[in-house]
């Protein structure tokens, strides 16, 4: 529903165009955005400072590297944009400049959105920067609106305001602001806010309201609040927060999430640009006790799991740390997932079970582990002597801790080489080929490694399939248990020294993060590289291009890619707040100091 309810203002964004009459003389007092909107108001997003965000956007060193794009240059020819160029000319002629400060100056003491109960509607209001600047839009757009004869548009008028509506759509200009509305009834609270004075019952009265705009830190590019104590009134939302997880793996992802917003009042999120990096932030109020005890997996017990430090490898792609009871997890399906799930979920017990030989999967298997897990993917190396895919794809690993390493490593190299001995007989009735399985000392570590085996025919000879990318391996270390979709990653894990350790975390404010995912930009347009002629020929199959426009679809593909350095997501929490945030980095910054200022 909230979607919905911010689709309308791109209805309003478009009546910037068509302007109402009739000027109010100058009300007393300065009242912000949040003091002229209703205090049932579900949810408010605001942009302080617009022109900031132009210049980082306009004025950003990319855009003419970007302009000089094949591409770009095509799109400047076409119709549409020749129709956008005619509109922004219009739009400077009749504000006396040209787009870019005319812009500024009627958005320069912010944009604000709100969405309301009444009809699914939304109220956007434009602080311009003064009344003369709005009296000038005002007029100006009103002669050229009153020029369309469209049978959708009307004027009347509230107060002595002059309004204007099209497509249902309100629109009015009270001093230095613009108001645009598809609900009547907040329309005209923000109206009798402006021409009387505040109202006594407003936004910023709102105790949710005031809650979630304590966390707008003090300068950046958009923040905005959801009420979750309204929303969760909406049947719709009541189903997706109280219902229960379709599968494990979107369980693991959100469950601790979802259990928080079932208790939390709001959430709210800011948004950091600058010309180095995007930073989006979304947080909620949290408490340990809105934890149900089947969900203790998500946060630990006593809530303190941190995600662990990963070794450090080369030409890493993603790295994931989280901390996750995966065991807790899977014995307590009964109370995560509906019977369906349970039944399919006893179903594979029952055949992991079987393969592990005997031992119970969720108990012996991943109680075994601690529940700190990481996965590493990078981009793999080839043995120019072995046989080398045509699809090269990325090897991944997930990296482990045994909680009792002296009673639980030689069962899982037993267990190891039994599914290897597994996937061998069923591949050989399917006329795959054989995995050999070798094992060798790294150090105080050792390996299982398995290998597909060539055809006798030599390369040439069906040596080309994606299977040459994988030869699952298995690596021990101390504590630290490998699995390895390659064996060249999985020595390179084990070789790699200790991750430094973070500081255990015991102050009430301090972030405990839960979940990191590290991304390079740059390792994935060297896999994209790597595999560019087989990405050409799908592109000529699939959009029947010319292998010179394939080229030209996958360059640009690859450049785009490159204007990214990484990014950095990350999931933490205190005593009293739970935080996501999301951290893009272009390529002239450094994605580790990323600082979203």
């Amino acid at each position: 529903m909230i979607l919905k309810l911010f689709r309308a203002p791109v209805v309003g964004l478009i009546c910037l165009l068509v302007m109402s009459a009739g000027h109010q003389p100058a009300r007393a007092g300065r009242p912000v955005a949040a003091q002229l909107l209703p205090s049932n108001s579900l949810a408010y997003v605001e942009a302080p400072d617009p022109a900031a965000a132009i210049s980082v956007i306009f004025d950003h060193p990319l855009r003419a590297e970007i302009e000089s794009l094949d591409v770009y240059r095509q799109a400047t020819t076409s119709q549409p944009y020749r129709n956008f160029l005619t509109g922004r000319k219009t739009f400077e002629i009749l504000m006396g400049m040209e787009w870019r400060p005319a812009i500024e100056a009627l958005t320069a003491q912010g944009i604000h959105l709100a969405a309301v109960p009444e009809s699914r509607g939304f109220i956007l209001l434009v602080h311009g920067r003064d009344e003369a600047v709005m009296e000038t839009f005002r007029t100006k757009i009103l002669e050229m609106s009153r020029m369309n004869q469209a049978e959708s548009k009307r004027e009347r008028e509230y107060r002595g305001v002059q309004l204007y509506e099209i497509n249902k759509v309100g629109v009015a200009v009270v001093d230095e602001w613009l108001v645009a509305t598809n609900a009547s009834e907040a329309g005209r609270f923000v109206l009798d806010g402006l021409l009387d004075g505040v109202q006594t019952k407003n936004l910023s009265t709102n105790e949710v309201f005031q809650q979630a705009i304590a966390t707008r830190p003090e300068t950046c590019t958009a923040w905005g609040f959801l009420n979750l104590d309204a929303v969760r009134e909406q049947p719709k939302v009541q189903r997706a927060l109280n219902g229960q997880a379709e599968n494990p793996l979107v369980e693991l992802i959100a469950g601790g999430i979802q259990s928080t917003l079932q208790k939390s009042a709001f959430v709210s999120g800011n948004i950091q640009l600058a010309p180095t990096s995007l930073a989006m932030t979304i947080g909620s109020p949290w408490n340990a006790d809105w934890i149900p005890e089947e969900r203790d997996y998500y946060f630990g017990p006593d809530h303190q799991g941190t995600a662990a430090p990963l070794p450090q490898v080369e030409q890493t792609v993603l790295t994931l740390s989280t901390w996750r009871n995966v065991s807790e997890m899977w014995l307590r399906a009964g109370d995560l997932f509906d019977a369906n799930m349970n039944d399919r979920l006893a179903e594979a017990d029952a055949t992991l079970t079987t393969l592990f030989s005997g031992r119970d999967f969720g108990e012996d298997i991943l109680g075994s582990f601690d529940p700190e897990v990481g996965l590493i993917v990078a981009r793999q190396k080839f043995d120019w002597n072995a046989p080398i895919p045509a699809i090269r794809l990325p090897a991944f690993a997930l990296v482990l801790n045994q909680k009792d390493p002296d009673q639980t490593t030689r069962e899982l190299r037993r267990i190891f080489q039994s599914l290897i001995g597994f996937v061998n007989i069923t591949g050989a009735n399917e006329g795959r080929p054989q995995l050999d399985l070798d094992m060798e000392k790294q150090g105080d570590g050792e390996i299982i490694t398995s290998t597909f085996q060539p055809d006798s025919g030599g390369r040439e000879a069906d040596n080309t399939a994606i299977l040459f990318n994988f030869s699952p391996s298995i690596g021990f270390r101390g504590s630290r248990t490998v699995i390895s979709s390659t064996s060249g990653l999985a020595r390179e894990i084990l070789a790699a020294p200790e991750p430094v350790a973070n500081r255990a975390a015991t102050d009430d404010d301090v972030q405990r993060v839960n979940t990191r995912l590290m991304f390079h930009a740059d390792v994935l347009q060297n896999i994209l590289s790597d595999n560019q002629e087989q990405l050409i020929a799908q592109n000529m199959l699939s959009d029947g291009h010319t292998r010179e426009e394939a080229e030209t679809t996958i360059n640009l593909l690859l450049q785009a890619i490159g204007y990214v350095k990484g990014a950095n997501l990350t999931l933490s929490h205190d005593n009293q707040s739970l935080q996501l945030q999301l951290r893009i980095q272009t390529a002239e910054g450094d994605i580790d100091g990323i600082n979203g200022n």
